[in-house]
């Protein structure tokens, strides 16, 4: 619905004009009225009418000088001028003001309803065209930033590109400025425990870190970003004298400021500074290897490849020993030593100094063992964990960011699949009762099967057989081989057998009239009269 105001002296007007034209199904409503200019501009803040239907001579402010300041505040607005013959001069210098069309009084109502749809359709078109430009220019943004993060991405993987004038234009046309600098690359990283906690607002939260660390460098360096394949932060940093004495200090309080105002933290890893501009894919990479230190001392650092040497010891943690001994605790289920040998496992990797690369590869290994564990239990990991296929296990593992986080994984993941395989391990009585269910449910049509057979299938003495099955199931076995028999011939007759001797003879009954009995004893009623009921 598009919105109309009417602004006219004449009280009985306004009215007669309101019920004049069918405007709901022209596609108008009548948003307001005012009986002056001064009192329409008043009421146009509140209104925001999309048509102003206006008559000329009025007090206080006539309406050619309401339609110049209405036309000052808001552009956007049609107006239809109403005006008596006397008024026709008016009228024409309202039209120079750019009013849409004028009616003259008395009004014509097929002439006021063509003016008022020409004006809907020229509003809609107008719409229309500013929503395609807007669309134009966001795509026009959105094509400068695509192009950016293409160029600085083939910085980063060594891809140089011209020095050339034209090449250097273009550059400054996509917001890059890094001419004869001395160069470096910072990679922020936003540290894992929030990636999985706030995943809904990540794209939000990316951009918002780089906003902070991009007004924070800018405050000392000249300075680029984009995102890596990877999705981190990359910030290029150029200087113009090789000097980068303030970096670490303002990547500190980025680290600070994300942390205080985004409720995160990230960690950040920061290159060497080179002299030549295609040394920042060789700063990129140093950044790179020094986030990667993250697995070891924790998250919401900062570290300079310059101040990491490589450290770690190199020789292999998930001994065969160490593996028979996991396996063993967990096959024969017991919580408290695997929990045990798990943070024995760990407490002696962190003491040893274990490289980063021998962490990752001890833990792909225990991972190995517990799908092991797995198998032989006859289980997979869609069985433990519902819902859930099984991801490439290395490339999980490689992904783990922390040390800690490792740590927590594997812990969970050993526990619960021994907590879902040894809780599902039935013992051993309940285990006979399904035995026995299943061999009577295949000969209850013997009429010479006995309880001694039953037993022998379940290599089992016949009075401690019975024993257990009346402890487990609380009846006797005897009453449970009746019934299935009399659920059976149940089913018989449903299905429409009405001779009661065959029946008895397929649910093992030689005689039809012990068979009745049992029949009656368990549903109430005789076989012939239950037949009957069917007919």
């Amino acid at each position: 619905m598009y919105k109309v105001l009417i602004v006219d002296d004449e009280y009985y007007f306004r009215q007669a004009l309101k019920i004049s034209l069918p405007w709901s199904e022209l596609g108008f409503q009548i948003a307001g009225e005012a009986k002056n200019g001064a009192e329409a501009l008043e009421l146009m803040r509140e209104v925001e009418p999309d048509v102003v239907l206006v008559d000329m001579n009025m007090p206080i402010m006539d309406g050619l000088e309401f339609i110049h300041k209405a036309k000052e505040r808001d552009r956007k607005t049609k107006f239809l001028v109403l005006s008596g013959h006397s008024e026709f001069e008016y009228a024409r210098q309202a039209v120079q003001l750019g009013v849409f069309n004028y009616v003259l009084k008395p009004i014509n109502e097929e002439e006021l309803q063509s003016s008022l749809l020409d004006m809907k359709e020229l509003i809609r078109m107008e719409r229309l065209g500013k929503l395609e430009l807007d669309d134009l220019r966001k795509q026009a943004c959105e094509g400068l930033s695509v192009m950016k993060e293409q160029v600085l991405n083939g910085w980063l993987q060594g891809n140089g590109i011209s020095r050339s004038r034209s090449e250097r234009y273009r550059l400054n046309d996509l917001g890059i400025k890094l001419e004869g600098l001395h160069y470096r690359a910072v990679v922020v990283d936003l540290d894992s425990s929030d990636e999985r906690n706030l995943e809904e607002g990540m794209p939000i939260r990316k951009a918002k870190v780089q906003e902070i660390a991009q007004n924070d460098m800018q405050s000392a360096f000249q300075c680029v970003g984009c995102h890596d394949h990877d999705a981190r932060l990359v910030l290029i940093i150029g200087s113009p004298d090789g000097s980068f004495d303030k970096l670490e200090t303002i990547c500190e309080r980025i680290r600070l400021n994300v942390q205080n105002d985004l409720a995160c933290t990230v960690t950040i890893g920061l290159g060497n500074g080179y002299e030549t501009f295609e040394s920042i894919s060789v700063s990129y990479k140093e950044a790179l290897i020094a986030l990667k230190h993250r697995f070891v001392w924790g998250g919401n650092k900062v570290f300079a490849h310059s101040l990491i040497a490589e450290t770690g010891m190199k020789v292999g943690l998930f001994s065969v020993e160490k593996r028979s001994g996991l396996l063993m605790f967990m096959r024969i289920g017991n919580m408290s030593e695997t929990e045990e040998w798990l943070s024995s496992f760990f407490h002696d990797a962190r003491v040893q100094k274990a490289s980063m690369e021998m962490l990752l590869l001890a833990g792909i290994e225990i991972v190995s063992t517990c799908l092991e564990f797995l198998a032989e239990s006859s289980q997979s990991f869609e069985d433990v964990f519902r819902n859930t296929t099984q991801p490439d296990m290395i490339q999980q593992v490689q992904r783990m960011k922390t040390f800690n986080e490792l740590e927590e994984w594997i812990r969970a993941l050993i526990l619960e699949a021994m907590n879902h395989v040894h809780s599902r391990k039935p013992n051993r009585a309940v285990k006979v009762i399904e035995e026995v269910k299943s061999y009577i449910s295949r000969h209850y049509g013997n009429e010479e099967l006995r309880i001694e057979d039953i037993a022998k299938s379940v290599h089992m003495n016949y009075n401690h057989l019975c024993f257990v099955f009346k402890k487990e199931s609380t009846f006797t076995i005897n009453d449970y081989l009746t019934e299935i028999r009399i659920i059976k011939a149940k089913e018989l007759f449903d299905q429409g057998e009405k001779v009661i001797q065959n029946v008895a003879n397929r649910v093992g009954y030689a005689d039809a009239n012990y068979f009745s009995k049992c029949f009656k004893k368990y549903m109430g009623i005789t076989p012939s009269k239950y037949v009957n009921q069917i007919r």
